[in-house]
């Protein structure tokens, strides 16, 4: 008699869907802070214990969206790749927490400056849906020097480590501004694309008098869609929430598509 198999742990990827739906959580949360405090200017400053936990929770996810990023084979295989160096990283360190010993991670300068080769984060920009109007926000515009990290990484890094001193710094405008970042991640990373455009989040405004209507919608496979993306560079697309829009547009197209 054959043993049963063993069922896969699951491990949440943006392949799989598991960084969308982290991601989700996290917006849901801040959502429901905003049915009580609206995002308003005179609101921008107040501080919670709510807001401080939803911060460290973005944190967390933006910091695991890097290592996961990391290990994209198109990036990852490159000459000289700084991905390559990350995950190199992230396995040593599992090694050192093994054997009880402290282990940091790869660092949020190396992740700025390997992102910002690949994606140009600093120059991508959301929308944040508010009253009156819309806001937009560039998250991942340098701010820290030394890092080129946005100033909400310092914020939720310092929390992190000094709960007790920089708690008064974890406001409405940090979280949200972290939490735009973590939209933009999940936005820009063509595994998370191709995922989002499974489940019908991912936009793409074809003309029906081009692309033949409903034809069109029962060929789309996600491969087909990124094929044509690429060679149209001119599809109107974007992905929208309940609170971000991000829209597409010639300048996703680069190199590590190809």
């Amino acid at each position: 008699m054959s043993k049963p198999k063993r069922k896969r742990k699951f491990k949440p990827t943006f392949k799989n869907g598991g960084f969308w739906e982290h991601y989700k959580d996290l917006e849901r949360q801040f959502e429901e802070f905003l049915d009580y405090v609206p995002y308003i200017d005179e609101n921008k400053g107040i501080r919670s214990f709510k807001l401080t936990n939803i911060l460290l929770n973005i944190g967390g996810h933006i910091d695991s969206a890097f290592k996961e990023m990391a290990r994209y084979p198109k990036f990852y295989r490159r000459k000289n790749s700084k991905c390559k160096k990350i995950v190199e990283i992230v396995r040593e360190n599992r090694q050192k927490i093994k054997r009880d010993e402290f282990a940091s991670g790869p660092g949020i300068k190396l992740c700025i400056e390997t992102f910002e080769e690949i994606y140009e984060l600093s120059k991508k920009e959301v929308k944040f849906k508010r009253l009156p109007s819309r806001e937009n926000i560039f998250p991942f515009a340098p701010h820290n020097p030394k890092t080129n990290a946005p100033y909400w990484w310092d914020i939720y890094n310092h929390t992190k480590h000094d709960y007790h001193e920089y708690f008064e710094k974890t406001n409405l405008e940090a979280t949200k501004d972290a939490l735009a970042g973590a939209f933009l991640l999940n936005a820009i990373h063509m595994p998370s694309v191709l995922r989002l455009f499974r489940y019908g989040v991912f936009k793409i405004e074809f003309e029906p008098d081009v692309f033949g209507g409903e034809y069109f919608r029962e060929i789309a496979t996600p491969e087909w869609v990124k094929q044509e993306y690429e060679k149209t560079l001119q599809l109107p697309a974007r992905l929208e929430t309940s609170l971000f829009i991000y829209k597409y547009g010639e300048s996703e197209q680069d190199e590590y598509y190809v």
